[in-house]
């Protein structure tokens, strides 16, 4: 199983996303948080196969993080997922150079699965 880290403040879409991972009997074991903090924890305590972060979050943004993730963490593979990203903010996620895809919300989950599984084929 290949541990994957999901940040976003919304529960809801946590529960869902941790959910539809475990149903889909897929070869990904998620970590769900809503605390920054407690997703950094999971993330330093080593073998994250992906970083999952939504981008407008309370207190940090998710550019943020993932700028925070590239720094200490340069290899580490991130996924972002957003709603209301505006075009400048995402040319800027993705100049963090770590970000392997983009997906908008409402995730469309086969585009998520698919990303994920493009990680492994770019190792």
């Amino acid at each position: 199983m290949r541990k994957i880290i999901i940040l976003d403040d919304e529960v809801m879409m946590l529960s869902s996303l941790e959910r539809r991972i475990k149903s889909e009997n897929l070869a990904y074991e998620p970590h769900c948080f809503s605390s920054i903090k407690l997703a950094l924890a999971e993330l330093d305590k080593g073998d994250c196969y992906a970083f999952i972060t939504d981008v407008k979050m309370p207190h940090l943004t998710g550019d943020q993080v993932v700028n925070y993730i590239s720094k200490k963490y340069p290899e580490q593979p991130c996924i972002v997922i957003t709603g209301q990203a505006e075009k400048r903010e995402i040319r800027h996620i993705m100049d963090a150079g770590n970000v392997k895809e983009v997906i908008w919300k409402p995730i469309d989950f086969e585009a998520l699965v698919t990303a994920l599984d493009n990680i492994a084929v770019t190792e």
